[in-house]
């Protein structure tokens, strides 16, 4: 793993970002991984279509939690429709639809865990509970 990327990784387990209370948020979707333990929910509050709050709480392992971490900064002043295009850019790259990572250097990171199969689904636990967050209507 690439050190920068495994620094931006830790940085975002040891201080993730948005991370706590989901009281304010507007929908709230839960992922579950039981096979290792990954139990994440993801919150949006928004206002005209834009994303203005993205929050999660739960617990995980380090690849969960930074992706969670990350995926909230990234998603955040996003309108619904461009956040919901980034969860498909995420789904596509990890499902090895496309090569390249979405145009974002912080996502950039979360490619070093794109040669570990089985830790796939830690990346994209918080990606699929947000997608389904943006879903409700």
């Amino acid at each position: 793993m690439n050190s920068v990327y495994k620094t931006v990784l830790l940085d975002h387990f040891h201080n993730p970002r948005n991370k706590g209370d989901l009281d304010s948020m507007d929908r709230v979707k839960r992922g579950s991984n039981p096979r290792c333990g990954d139990d994440i929910e993801v919150g949006i509050r928004a206002e005209n279509e834009i994303l203005e709050s993205v929050r999660f709480r739960g617990r995980g392992c380090s690849i969960c939690l930074a992706s969670a971490s990350i995926m909230s900064e990234c998603t955040i002043g996003l309108t619904m429709r461009q956040a919901r295009h980034l969860v498909q850019q995420m789904l596509d790259w990890f499902g090895d639809t496309i090569s390249e990572a979405p145009s974002n250097t912080t996502l950039a990171a979360l490619g070093a865990v794109r040669q570990h199969p089985a830790r796939k689904k830690c990346v994209l636990l918080a990606w699929v509970a947000l997608d389904e967050t943006l879903e409700i209507k």
